[in-house]
């Protein structure tokens, strides 16, 4: 069978049996560890699910003074699953998040024009996705605070975070890590500017890392990792 034939089939099979998201690398030792976090933006229709979160390092071993604001470079999540951002093979430490991505899907502007044929032709263009970058506040920073120790799956709570352009109103943490991510983010001050910006700051809704919210956690992560070299970690 030629392989143009193979791949649609493949794809037909996935999509009649589901094909399972798997993890973008294997574990890089016996004992790595997973850093786990949830992530919604609130829209003005219910809410939209992180694509990426950045995280920095604050433990005393990389930061003495444990500051949230650290010359260490921020580290981007490298996998998603089931509404989860994981950091796959991250260094034991304590971490908090600075930053997230959400992606929006803009349809294609159609267009008609009629020939003189009397011919109505319709054209399609733009459309794909647009990616917003959301630097968060201290107020998350600090409640996302979770410490990971070896061959152990880290969770950070489910989070859900409103969104602005008042770059006037940054914190001394949104302002470091604007700097960093997005140079020259909040010097965008013009009405025009703002309209169209993708750079927004965001301030927290909720936070939830109660029993019930850490169980379902688990039995996602379990679902996501079950026959992959991760699996020990919701094994234990």
């Amino acid at each position: 069978m030629k392989i143009n034939k193979i791949i649609p089939s493949i794809i037909l099979i996935c999509l009649a049996i589901g094909c399972k998201s798997m993890p973008s690398q294997n574990p890089a030792a016996k004992d790595s560890s997973v850093l786990a976090v949830e992530m919604r933006v609130k829209q003005f229709l219910g809410s939209q699910i992180a694509s990426r979160v950045y995280v920095v390092r604050i433990d005393k071993k990389v930061n003495p003074s444990q500051s949230l604001i650290v010359k260490t470079p921020t580290i981007a999540s490298n996998w998603s699953d089931r509404g989860v951002v994981y950091y796959l093979n991250v260094e034991p430490g304590e971490y908090a998040v600075v930053a997230m991505e959400y992606e929006v899907e803009q349809p294609p502007q159609q267009t008609s024009s009629t020939t003189s044929g009397n011919v109505t032709v319709t054209t399609s263009s733009g459309g794909g996705k647009t990616v917003y970058t959301v630097i968060t506040s201290a107020e998350v920073a600090e409640k996302s605070k979770t410490k990971l120790g070896v061959g152990q799956i880290g969770y950070m709570g489910s989070f859900l975070i409103d969104t602005n352009k008042d770059y006037e109103t940054a914190d001394d943490i949104q302002k470091h890590y604007a700097n960093i991510l997005r140079p020259n983010m909040l010097s965008n001050t013009g009405m025009f500017g703002k309209l169209i910006a993708v750079d927004l700051l965001g301030t927290l809704v909720s936070h939830k890392k109660d029993e019930e919210t850490i169980k379902e956690f688990k039995e996602d992560a379990k679902k996501s990792f079950a026959e992959t070299p991760w699996s020990y970690l919701t094994e234990k």
